[in-house]
């Protein structure tokens, strides 16, 4: 055997040698990948109802006239005469919300022509009910007054943050209590908590926050027969639905 067959022998073993040294190193540098968790994912809902606790009531004074300090005038006097009723019923200044004063021109389209009819001036004003047995006796009042339209009366409830949780630990617990049931169903046991997401859901536009009563009443005639306001209290129902993803074990 010559020298460079002896020279390239000893350097193959040398290179096999490494090449098992090198395994377990790759091997650790590798894990094996981590078996992934079966789950189970439901969906829980929950709801309460209450009655309502405050009303709002949204009213709005409007004037035309031939001259526009006139028309302003005539609204500054209205929204005085509602903001002095209101204080009879109300128990804080900021029960009453006054919006910015608007004027403008008012016109009227007939048989395809404009005609200016003077100047315009409106205020709204929003004034909330604390004490709901008050509450017809307050609209009563208000109908004496020169208000040209009620926009809305809406309903909510002091509590309604607590409401809303307690609706919430409702979805909670019927969400775990459908795990339990698809964990039975495929003999199983349900696991830890591996994701929980809590998601607020209306019946309409912030229902669970409060009830608005379409009114949007132009008060053209407010003669009512001596029979009284009459207003029928809703329901309040607070709603909330759980994601959660459970650990099947």
């Amino acid at each position: 055997m010559n020298v460079f067959s002896s020279t390239f022998s000893r350097l193959k073993m040398k290179l096999a040698v490494l090449y098992l040294l090198a395994i377990p190193l790759l091997t650790a540098c590798n894990p094996p990948a981590a078996v992934e968790k079966k789950q189970v994912k439901v969906l829980g809902h929950g709801s309460v109802t209450s009655y309502p606790d405050y009303a709002e009531i949204s009213v709005e004074s409007s004037f035309t006239k031939d001259r526009m300090k006139d028309a302003v005038k005539e609204v500054l006097v209205v929204t005085n005469e509602v903001m002095a009723l209101a204080k009879k019923f109300t128990n804080a200044p900021e029960d009453v919300r006054v919006s910015s004063i608007s004027a403008n021109k008012d016109y009227e389209y007939a048989n395809g022509k404009q005609k200016f009819l003077g100047y315009n001036s409106a205020q709204s004003i929003t004034v909330k009910i604390s004490d709901l047995k008050k509450l017809e006796a307050f609209m009563e009042e208000l109908l004496t007054l020169r208000i040209n339209r009620i926009q809305n009366i809406s309903y909510s409830h002091t509590k309604a943050d607590s409401l809303r949780r307690e609706a919430s630990a409702l979805a909670l617990a019927d969400a775990t209590k459908a795990a339990d049931q698809l964990c039975q169903a495929s003999n199983a046991k349900r696991g830890a908590v591996l994701e929980v997401a809590n998601y607020r859901t209306l019946e309409t536009e912030d229902r669970e926050v409060y009830a608005q009563q379409e009114v949007n009443m132009g008060l053209y005639g407010k003669g009512f027969g001596g029979e009284g306001f009459k207003i029928t209290l809703e329901l309040l129902r607070f709603k909330g639905t759980c994601h959660v993803v459970f650990e099947i074990e």
